[in-house]
C-alpha cells in the first residue's frame, strides 16, 4: 500500500501548531500577570538639633540708661522653635530666652570711659535638643564723645 495524501492533514497540522502556539502565549501571559511581591518600609519619628545661628549674620545695637547698657542683637532664622542669648561679663551672668531672631540684653555698666567686652553666646533650640552655640564678641566703648558698639563673630 502505497501512502498516499490524508485530506484535512494540512488543516490539523495547523489547527495543532496554532493550539500550541496560543496556548503557549497564554501560560506566558498568565505568568506575567500573576507576578506578586511585598514591599515594607520603616519610619521611625524623632527629634533633631537645629542648625547653629551663622555668627556672621548677627548685628546689634546699644541703648543706654544712667548705669546699663542695653544691648540688642538681631540675628537670621534657624530651624529652632526657640532661642537663648548669654554673656557672663565681671561675674555677672545675663540670659534672656526668645522665639523670636532679636533679644536685649541689659548690661551693667562697668566703667564711663574704655571698652567692655561681651562675650556673647546664641543657642538655637529645638524639641528640647540645642543646635551649636553662634559666639559673638560684643565690645561697648564709653567714651566722652558718644558710646558705640561693635559685634563681631568670636574667634
Amino acid at each position: 500500500m502505497r501512502a498516499g495524501r490524508v485530506p484535512g492533514l494540512r488543516l490539523v497540522a495547523i489547527a495543532f501548531a496554532a493550539a500550541v502556539v496560543l496556548g503557549l502565549g497564554a501560560t506566558a501571559a498568565q505568568a506575567l500577570w500573576s507576578l506578586g511581591g511585598t514591599a515594607s518600609t520603616d519610619v521611625t519619628a524623632g527629634a533633631w538639633a537645629p542648625k547653629g545661628v551663622d555668627a556672621a549674620t548677627v548685628s546689634c545695637s546699644r541703648t543706654d540708661g544712667s548705669s546699663y547698657s542695653d544691648l540688642t542683637l538681631s540675628w537670621a532664622a534657624v530651624d529652632a522653635s526657640g532661642y537663648s542669648v548669654k554673656t557672663v561679663h565681671n561675674a555677672v551672668a545675663v540670659a534672656e530666652t526668645t522665639s523670636a531672631t532679636t533679644a536685649t540684653l541689659r548690661l551693667p555698666r562697668t566703667s564711663l570711659q574704655g571698652k567692655d567686652m561681651f562675650a556673647v553666646s546664641i543657642t538655637p533650640s529645638a524639641s528640647g535638643l540645642e543646635g551649636p552655640a553662634a559666639r559673638i564678641d560684643a565690645v561697648l566703648t564709653n567714651a566722652a564723645q558718644g558710646a558705640k558698639v561693635v559685634c563681631t563673630p568670636a574667634k
